[in-house]
């Protein structure tokens, strides 16, 4: 209860509200059954409730919003989904964790993702709206997206069947389009940048979070890392990310693509440096050897999207989104309102909820530092006769998972109530009894003392007051006034 209310996710008041509905069924608390009372009744999420049960009662808020659960996780920090605590608007913050907050080479890295977001305002882009400091954290305030990722979509349900990962491709290249003309390349599209919403609609995300490519390195000059994604980078993009262009982008989709098909990546490797260099020489796979069932005109342009050379690729996204179209019209892919992603978005993924969950236990990016040694409330601390009336607090209106409804529990020992705080019902209609008579008597006393006041008024004598004398000048007439 203290954790809780320390960390300002709930008030003493929803706490005693809480108690009472549970009361009604079972008198023993732990702090597991109040967590999830509290949980039932909306007053937490399943992730703040892990926190306060692991002992943290700091970093539940971050600026003017309040974290309600992680929403992924990446190399540079967390998103969290977050309310603002006046307008009530859930957006997603993208915090940069602490050790990059120590790199000025990734914070200028951060920053350029969140200048390159503001210029894109697109349906198949995550927009950004504000990037802030809050407590030495820098976040960026970017559109909720509700659903997940389409490498998430593969790992949960398979391969993709061909008419939705086309579609999921063909809105990936309309956000790219979009960039592509604002002079943004993206550097880093692959599955997991691509967000499916709930009603089916596919968004970039990270856009510009790959903007940097190769960077030196601060030990040996000769070494440089990529920030790409190794199974999904051009070939060029792995010798100079700096001088790429729309096409490395486009190389990046296809290799996307061939993933939701297929379910791995296109080329396999134990390391990374074997990985990019099939992407330099070995030959591009045929997508039909492990899809039989893809149209041939796509299969062909998949191989276009993933030449070596950037010049055999499509000189555009734009161009890209007029092939996808004709390819979709001449097989009969076309689809209406995203039909077969909205079904695939809208299954929960319960099972990755929960790793997530446990990968933010030990995030540093809000709960910096280590929280003070606190012990749970224990119930004897508990003033349980503020409590609200039992029955008004375990109305099903109230409390959706509460157990109102049910047979009364069994009497509790007396040992086990707090014996200077409790009350049985007889003594309470005694206690009503007394303080009824003590206002009558009073109400009494008051009337009678306002009645003696009233006679001694009218029955005193009036005192004779010498005459007051006011002359007034009319004509030779002088006019006395008498009276007190």
């Amino acid at each position: 209860m203290r954790r809780s209310i320390a960390a300002g996710v709930v008030t003493l008041d929803e706490i005693k509200t809480v108690v009472a509905s549970l009361m009604a069924d079972d008198r023993k608390f732990t702090p597991q059954r109040l967590a999830d009372g509290m949980m039932n009744a909306g007053l937490l999420t399943h992730w703040q409730s892990s926190k306060l049960l692991a002992g943290k009662s700091k970093g539940f808020f971050l600026g003017a919003y309040k974290l309600l659960r992680p929403l992924g996780k990446g190399g540079m920090g967390m998103v969290y989904l977050g309310e603002h605590n006046v307008m009530k608007r859930q957006m997603a913050l993208k915090i940069l964790n602490s050790d990059s907050s120590r790199d000025e080479r990734r914070i200028q890295r951060f920053q350029e993702e969140a200048r390159a977001s503001a210029q894109l305002d697109h349906s198949n882009i995550v927009r950004a709206y504000d990037f802030n400091q809050s407590n030495g954290k820098l976040y960026i305030v970017m559109e909720y997206v509700d659903g997940i990722d389409m490498h998430q979509v593969v790992a949960r349900d398979g391969v993709m069947s061909v008419a939705a990962a086309l579609d999921a491709v063909y809105q990936a290249a309309n956000g790219l389009a979009h960039a592509h003309e604002r002079g943004i390349i993206h550097r880093d599209i692959k599955p997991s940048n691509l967000m499916l919403r709930s009603d089916g609609v596919v968004k970039v995300s990270d856009m510009g979070l790959a903007r940097i490519g190769w960077s030196e390195s601060t030990g040996d000059p000769n070494k440089r890392r990529l920030t790409g994604t190794a199974d999904f980078v051009a070939p060029e993009q792995a010798l100079n990310s700096h001088s790429v262009d729309a096409r490395a982008d486009i190389y990046s989709l296809g290799c996307t693509l061939f993933f939701l098909l297929t379910g791995r990546p296109p080329f396999k490797g134990d390391t990374v440096a074997q990985r990019l260099a099939k992407h330099q020489t070995a030959p591009i796979p045929d997508v039909r050897k492990l899809r039989p069932d893809c149209p041939e005109p796509l299969a062909h342009l998949l191989t276009r999207m993933m030449a070596k050379k950037p010049a055999d690729r499509p000189p555009s996204a734009l161009e890209l989104i007029g092939q996808f179209d004709r390819i979709r019209r001449s097989a009969g892919l076309k689809q209406k309102n995203h039909q077969p992603l909205a079904a695939i978005a809208s299954t929960q993924d319960t099972l990755a909820d929960s790793q997530l969950y446990q990968a933010t236990m030990e995030d540093q990016s809000v709960f910096s530092g280590s929280d003070p040694d606190e012990s749970i409330y224990e119930p004897e601390e508990f003033d349980f006769s503020t409590l609200p009336d039992i029955g008004a607090a375990t109305t099903p209106s109230a409390f959706p998972g509460s157990t109102a409804g049910l047979p009364p529990s069994p009497p509790m020992p007396a040992s086990s109530l707090p014996s200077s705080k409790t009350s049985t019902p007889r003594g309470n209609d005694q206690n009503q009894t007394l303080m009824l008579g003590m206002g009558l008597a009073i109400a009494v006393i008051a009337l009678m003392t306002v009645v003696g006041m009233a006679v001694y008024t009218i029955s005193k004598p009036e005192d004779k007051a010498s005459p007051k004398i006011k002359a007034m000048e009319s004509g030779k007439q002088v006019v006395v006034i008498e009276g007190g």
